[in-house]
């Protein structure tokens, strides 16, 4: 422990990053009748499986540009979704890619606030 917080290794770091990835296709390509759906609106669960997703890809690349992060997690969430259009009972939907991208962006948002306030208590 550090100053009260835990350090965990970039390879630790980097691990969970790469499982929140390949979730996100695993979740995006599962077809239809073998879903397990939360309960709560399908734009919600796209936010947070993508903030979630974010928050861990940017934890584990800190020297890598946030935006540019952020671009290639777009760029796979429209990959992965049009790919349902392959996917026995899956579509694609203009609406799911924008909940994807909508937590991308939440998670750069929340990244970058949680280092500005890391920096300001050094």
């Amino acid at each position: 422990m550090n100053n009260g917080r835990m350090k965990i290794p970039y390879v630790a770091m980097r691990l969970i990053a790469w499982a929140c990835i390949v979730g996100l296709a695993v979740a995006s390509w599962t077809p239809g009748q073998d879903m397990v759906r939360t309960g709560f609106n399908t734009r919600l669960e796209h936010t947070t499986a993508y903030l979630m997703a974010g928050i861990a890809v940017l934890a584990a690349y800190p020297q890598k540009p946030p935006w540019l992060i952020a671009v290639l997690l777009g760029v796979y969430a429209g990959v992965l979704e049009l790919g349902q259009m392959y996917v026995p009972g899956r579509h694609a939907a203009l609406l799911d890619w924008l909940a994807s991208s909508g937590g991308v962006v939440c998670a750069c948002v929340t990244v970058f606030f949680y280092r500005i306030r890391t920096r300001a208590l050094k």
